[in-house]
């Protein structure tokens, strides 16, 4: 619940906020129109890149974008027969912390934009484990401004999973570009990738499986149990986890050799997972690589590194 309220906060709330007061406002001066304009141009892009967008659909970033330029044009000609600079001590220390708020959105969005550069060091080219769509990433990059995973790289804290440092999460949308019947709800089934067949992204050997676990009811969580129900796959020089599969649905068993696109299992909601999606994340072999601690591995996925709200259909 909290995820919604800051979602709805942070791209519904605050972009129309500001689209509106950018065309209603009456500016002192054109400094101040300016600064509000560039605020709102940050933040839409700064949510633009780093926003879920499958909670709300997608295409509303760019409604957002289409309603700036007239919204910033009409602020801009109200005030082109004003003072440059603000007139009274008030409105300077107003317009410059309007000033400095835009700098921290810029900030954001350019991290962001960073976060879609592949890290450095071995990266593995795995299938996606997916057909059909589209598919969104909810979680992707290198960049903790659109790869929550990423905080587990070097703090000492998430060393026990550190291997998912660089992990995709993906979650399925409808035709209206939102991935569930409804905000949260609370039966699994509704959302739309809740039961999709997984495969097999590599060839390789199931060296480790859990098929017990129960469906959580969104957004309860499991975190004694982080993977839920997994599929572990050795496909040689590296390991593959697809975590949170539904219960029973693992239709492999540990020392059975697949090849890439087997069914592997289902998507489900199992383990520390507070809605359904899929976990993939590729780690070196070695100590602790049959749980998550192993050496994070960067993917692509049919040739793309797939960062935070990208789109995937898959034959």
């Amino acid at each position: 619940m909290i995820l919604i309220l800051a979602v709805a906060l942070a791209q519904l709330a605050i972009p129309v906020a500001l689209l509106a007061w950018l065309a209603a406002a009456r500016f002192g001066s054109r400094a101040e129109a300016f600064a509000v304009a560039t605020l709102a141009a940050a933040w839409l892009l700064a949510i633009a890149l780093a926003g879920l967008w499958f909670v709300l659909p997608g295409w509303l970033r760019w409604v957002y974008g289409a309603a700036w330029i007239p919204a910033g044009m009409h602020a801009l000609r109200n005030v082109r027969h004003r003072d440059v600079w603000p007139a009274t001590t008030a409105a300077r220390i107003r317009t410059a912390a309007i000033g400095l708020a835009a700098i921290a959105c810029a900030t954001a969005w350019i991290h962001a934009l960073a976060g879609r550069s592949m890290p450095a060091g071995q990266a593995v080219d795995l299938a996606f484990p997916l057909r059909g769509g589209p598919f969104v990433v909810a979680n992707g990059g290198s960049s903790g401004f659109v790869n929550a995973h990423v905080e587990t790289l070097d703090d000492p804290r998430f060393a026990p999973v550190r291997g998912q440092a660089h992990a995709v999460d993906i979650v399925a949308v409808n035709a209206s570009g939102v991935r569930a019947a409804g905000i949260l709800p609370p039966d699994p089934s509704r959302y739309v990738i809740f039961g999709l067949p997984v495969h097999a992204p590599c060839a390789g050997v199931v060296s480790q499986i859990e098929n017990t676990l129960p469906d959580r009811s969104p957004p309860a969580t499991d975190p004694r149990n982080p993977a839920g129900n997994r599929v572990m796959l050795d496909c040689g020089d590296f390991m593959v986890l697809l975590a949170h599969l539904g219960q029973r649905s693992v239709t492999v068993r540990a020392g059975q050799r697949v090849a890439a696109g087997d069914i592997v299992g289902t998507v489900g909601n199992s383990g520390n997972s507070d809605e359904p999606h899929l976990h993939v994340h590729a780690q070196r072999r070695g100590a602790g690589a049959l749980e998550l601690g192993g050496e994070p591995l960067a993917m692509r996925f049919d040739g793309r590194y797939l960062v935070r709200n990208d789109r995937v259909h898959r034959p």
